[in-house]
């Protein structure tokens, strides 16, 4: 198994992870907070370094794993409690929606 290791550069930033890239796009970017898929085009725009909305469909195929790996990473960082999201039925669905999660596990624990 070979693990790939890339450091991306934005200007004078230095990244070693997705968390960091994302928690660079969430401060730069708070709408992104919200929404995974303006985060994912502000990723690729920035990180990435493509010219959008113009681009090749092949391009987005290879990145389309990336994409599941931005969303996780911000899901991990606002369940730290950082960058969470400013739009109040976001903040409120999102908490719904790991309550129902918690509530889940704790009856799959119990069966």
């Amino acid at each position: 198994m070979f693990l790939h290791f890339r450091m991306v550069s934005v200007g004078i930033k230095n990244f070693k992870s997705t968390t960091e890239e994302v928690e660079y796009l969430l401060e730069k970017y708070p709408d992104a907070k919200n929404n995974d898929f303006y985060l994912q085009w502000v990723w690729l725009k920035e990180i990435e370094n493509l010219k959008l909305p113009e681009m090749p469909w092949r391009k987005f195929e290879q990145l389309a794993g990336k994409m599941g790996s931005i969303r996780r990473a911000r899901q991990k960082v606002q369940s730290t409690g950082k960058y969470l999201p400013s739009d109040k039925k976001i903040f409120e669905r999102r908490k719904r929606w790991r309550n129902i999660r918690l509530q889940e596990n704790k009856l799959k624990i119990v069966s």
